[in-house]
């Protein structure tokens, strides 16, 4: 009797345990800044140059709204979502769903997030909308209230789920229309139903010191997740002063446990964040336009103790050198990947910032490279992800392939006329899209095309 009864008290013990633990299986994030960014993550990189492509899928419509379009795809298992836009199969390239329709011929700018039997994506141009659709036939679901417009302030771009909740930053556009109000906040709905269940504002705590602290115009608060934590970055104006701040939201105590100010660096504008293991890593830019000399900058945290490990800052003449800077950087294996603003691809130790190797083109100054860009001498950093062999980049129009250990250039790959977007690796291959805006200013003439190329 007394067997019986302590085996039903262990299995009672075990249920509860497993009812109180986070809960994220089976999420696939395809943005570039979230450590989980494909499915594909652990796969093995194209050491040499792609010899054929495998399928190329050519988007039905070209809009401006493409010239935004940077995130890569999100990939489940045998299957790739271009956003909410279409679900192509992995092999083929074949399409299993598509959205595209004349009524709303707007291209989905983010990268969706899988979880479950559900897409979550931030959709719409310019008013934009949090939207679920089912992952095997493209039918939406919920879409929510409006939650943000570029014109006036925009979201994160890519919600994160934890435990079933849907989290993603974003903002009031109403209340920033009638009220200049553009307070962040956190948005939680309902994975299931698409019910707002909380709006957690974010705001610092020690230096309320003129009124409400409210978000630069536009918001850009970004976010990533570990678990049950979520950490983000994001600018805060009070009158005429801004500041860039770091924070972490704990889900389970719902309370902020971390929140302080960027130091070392002023009036960021492009944030970026990721995790990797036990660090937290944010880059901001400088003004590229405005201000003389634009600067591109990195700090790395322990993510448990909150603490400083080490930032490294890179500057440029605007004028004599145009370096035009998306913060973009890859976290892996304890090791950061950056085009830093010198025009150089730097391999950091994640812990320490000692540079471990370093590549340069010596073509990045050749008239043969203004040429080939078509628009002088200014160089745009546009994407990098990391496998556990190789690294990937690409600048203006082309995609280069280094060893992830030593630096050493694999191959690289130019298209004259085009533009890479971005590049996510599947097992030795490259999925990769591409557009023609022949300069930063100009629309694209023609749709976007993704390719599988191995």
């Amino acid at each position: 009797m007394k067997r019986w009864f302590l085996t039903l008290l262990i299995l009672s013990l075990v249920i509860i345990a497993g009812c109180n633990k986070q809960i994220n299986l089976f999420t696939y994030y395809g943005e570039f800044c979230n450590e989980e960014r494909t499915s594909f993550k652990d796969v093995a990189g194209l050491r040499v140059a792609p010899k054929e492509i495998k399928w190329r899928y050519t988007h039905p419509y070209s809009d401006e709204v493409y010239f935004y379009t940077l995130d890569a795809p999100t990939i489940v298992e045998d299957t790739v979502y271009m956003g909410a836009d279409a679900a192509l199969n992995l092999e083929s390239g074949k399409e299993k769903w598509r959205n595209f329709s004349q009524d709303s011929p707007f291209p989905f700018p983010f990268s969706g997030v899988v979880y479950r039997d559900k897409i979550f994506i931030v959709a719409g141009y310019p008013t934009q909308y949090l939207q679920a659709y089912d992952k095997d036939t493209g039918k939406l679901i919920w879409q929510s209230d409006c939650i943000g417009n570029p014109e006036t302030n925009t979201t994160s771009g890519c919600p994160l789920v934890v435990n079933g909740k849907v989290y993603l930053a974003a903002s009031n556009v109403k209340n920033y229309e009638e009220k200049m109000d553009a307070q962040p906040a956190i948005w939680v709905w309902d994975s299931n139903t698409g019910k707002v269940l909380d709006k957690i504002f974010v705001e610092p705590v020690a230096e309320r010191f003129a009124g409400k602290y409210r978000t630069l115009f536009p918001v850009t608060t970004m976010l990533a997740s570990d678990g049950k934590e979520i950490y983000g970055v994001t600018k805060l104006t009070n009158d005429a002063t801004h500041r860039d701040y770091v924070f972490c939201y704990d889900t389970s105590i719902k309370k902020f446990t971390w929140f302080e100010p960027v130091e070392d660096f002023k009036e960021g504008y492009r944030e970026k964040i990721a995790i990797d293991k036990d660090i937290i890593a944010i880059s901001l830019v400088g003004d590229q336009w405005g201000g003389k000399e634009p600067q591109f900058f990195i700090k790395v945290y322990d993510k448990s103790a909150h603490k400083p490990l080490w930032s490294n800052i890179t500057k440029t003449d605007r004028e004599k050198e145009p370096v035009f800077m998306k913060s973009f950087f890859a976290l892996r294996n304890g090791k950061l990947y950056a085009m830093t603003m010198n025009k150089r691809f730097v391999c950091f130790d994640s812990k320490t910032g000692k540079e471990i190797w370093t590549f340069e083109d010596k073509d990045w100054q050749s008239s043969w490279w203004n040429n080939l860009n078509g628009y002088g001498n200014l160089f745009i950093e546009n994407d990098i992800t990391a496998t556990k062999d190789v690294v990937y980049f690409n600048v203006d129009k082309a995609i280069y392939a280094l060893d992830a250990e030593t630096g050493k250039l694999l191959w690289r790959k130019t298209l004259k006329g085009y533009s890479f977007n971005n590049i996510m690796p599947i097992e030795k291959g490259l999925i990769v899209t591409y557009q023609d805006n022949h300069s930063r200013y100009d629309m694209p003439q023609q749709p976007a095309v993704t390719e599988l190329w191995k």
